[in-house]
């Protein structure tokens, strides 16, 4: 599990917010921003219900999110 901090959280999540308010109309999922561990674009990330972990589906990287980083992501994705 890789450790996520919190200013690379609120990047992350606001980048996903953006991607996903520029095509609310898509059928299909539109791409992820990539991975931070290893830039590959995924169609899914699964958030714990917790928010201590967020992984990427196509690759399988795992990252741990501390109360900080989630609520800096989740800020981020509120003013995105």
């Amino acid at each position: 599990m890789i450790a996520l901090h919190p200013t690379r959280t609120a990047r992350l999540f606001g980048r996903i917010a953006a991607q996903q308010n520029e095509h609310p109309t898509k059928p299909r999922p539109v791409l992820l921003p990539s991975c931070p561990a290893c830039t590959l674009r995924s169609e899914r990330a699964t958030l714990r219900a917790d928010g201590r972990r967020l992984r990427f589906t196509a690759c399988g990287h795992v990252f741990s999110l501390t109360r900080e980083a989630l609520l800096a992501g989740l800020a981020a994705q509120r003013s995105a």
